[in-house]
């Protein structure tokens, strides 16, 4: 009896698969400027006394933190802290989703010099995790050096397959031959706003238009979807941009219309292998659900907070999130996510990374679904219901109160502002945001 439950037991595990971790880094925004002696925000933290004040350190002058800044872009004291935080934490990881935009946002850097920093990001990521791959995708602050230039540098975490298509545009896919998912990164810099892209000018030797299929990347993104299923395989997508608008008030749009249709019919028609996306850009600790045509819930997006502690729609505290999985299937299980509290950080000298949330507890889940996310969703809009007072102060990475109340969209216990990010997680045809945005609008003043 004993020995038939072993056998049992053992089978299960072997089914089930072991568990294992990733981290998810995103929107470094690494800027080489940075300077303690800088003046924030109207120098954007870069050493420029003798412009500003005549080299005379004025009573008034507020300068920039060792770690950062809320209204400047990522020191290399930052960057090296999050690193060493991530190895500490949980050094024992199977890779790491890098999702981009590790550059800064401010102007003055020359292609050799973004090339220098990308190398100098790849080789902290590369000492930091040794024996261990970082799969990055591109963000639209890399832009500006050649994919084959982007290629080389790292050419140590990409196989030959996966260079083949990213010195074309940008895009790859990885194979996890011993288990039975495979990771798509997307160049979602392709199918950005030309108003946001500037992809519409030169990068490289390539210029792009706004084709129906800019470098054949949604031919190639079905094609890997198709045989992922033919061979039973999940998959996990993985960009900069994600679909849908922004969660600051602007409820801005990034992704061209026409290419936000694709993404989201894509993603409904093979819903049934796709087990995560996972995204940036926004700067914000925001979540998805994708509806299928019916207004069933079939897929989710998590979008990871930055590491910079700048962003033009509201600041936040630096984020670095740590994902449970399951090996054999790509189930996610759960995830956790850290935080550094930057004006701390600042008065003490020193980094301390701690634990935020972790995902199921925090917002009373039991498991990670798009039906469990569209039920919490929902909640955000129940007044008998603090998820969406927990969702608020995570949004932020636990922003400090005063800054919060600046920038933020009212408070949580806002129903306008509940409204607003409930229409930002569950609409993401920028339409269709509009329209039920204008319908509570309108029956609320009823």
């Amino acid at each position: 009896m004993i020995r038939d439950y072993l056998i049992l037991l053992s089978w299960l595990c072997a089914v089930q698969g072991k568990i294992g971790y990733f981290w998810h880094i995103t929107d470094i925004h690494y800027d080489p400027k940075y300077a303690v002696q800088g003046n924030a925000p109207n120098t954007k933290c870069w050493n420029m006394r003798n412009i500003v004040d005549g080299g005379r350190m004025r009573l008034d002058r507020k300068l920039a933190g060792k770690f950062g800044d809320y209204s400047c872009d990522s020191p290399w004291a930052l960057i090296e802290s999050a690193a060493r935080a991530m190895r500490s934490k949980h050094g024992d990881i199977e890779f790491v989703l890098w999702t981009g935009d590790a550059l800064t946002r401010n102007a003055g850097m020359n292609a050799e010099l973004r090339l220098q920093c990308l190398r100098n990001l790849t080789e902290l990521l590369h000492r930091t995790f040794k024996g261990q791959f970082v799969f990055p995708a591109l963000g639209h602050e890399d832009i500006g050096l050649n994919y084959t230039q982007l290629a080389s540098v790292w050419q140590n975490w990409l196989p030959p397959e996966a260079v083949d298509t990213f010195v074309k545009a940008g895009y790859y896919t990885i194979e996890q031959r011993s288990k039975k998912y495979r990771i798509v990164f997307l160049n979602t810099n392709l199918w950005l706003n030309p108003i946001d892209s500037r992809m519409l000018h030169r990068s490289g030797s390539s210029t792009v238009d706004n084709t129906q299929d800019p470098f054949g990347q949604w031919s190639w993104f079905q094609s890997v979807l198709e045989n992922a299923r033919k061979k039973k395989e999940t998959v996990y997508i993985v960009g900069h941009t994600p679909p849908g608008v922004d969660d600051h008030e602007s409820g801005a749009a990034a992704l061209n219309e026409r290419h936000n249709t694709k993404y989201l019919q894509v993603v409904r028609l093979y819903s049934d292998i796709i087990r995560g996306q996972f995204f940036g850009h926004w700067h914000s600790d925001t979540f998805r659900v994708i509806y299928s045509d019916t207004g069933l819930p079939v897929s989710w997006i998590m979008m990871a907070p930055s590491v910079t502690p700048n962003t033009v729609g509201g600041p936040n505290n630096p984020g670095l999130r740590l994902y449970k999985f399951e090996t054999n299937t790509g189930q996610i299980l759960d995830y956790t996510q850290y935080y550094l509290n930057l004006p701390e950080a600042n008065s003490i000298g020193k980094a301390n990374w701690i634990v935020e949330y972790s995902l199921l507890d925090y917002y009373e889940l039991d498991e990670i679904t798009a039906i469990t996310l569209h039920d919490l969703a929902d909640r955000f809009t129940q007044s008998n219901d603090y998820a969406f007072v927990r969702y608020y102060a995570a949004n932020t990475v636990s922003l400090p109160r005063e800054v919060e109340q600046i920038w933020g969209c009212g408070g949580p216990l806002n129903g306008v502002c509940a409204l607003h990010h409930y229409c930002t997680v569950t609409r993401l045809n920028p339409e269709s945001y509009r329209y039920i945005l204008e319908f509570y609008a309108s029956d609320s003043q009823k």
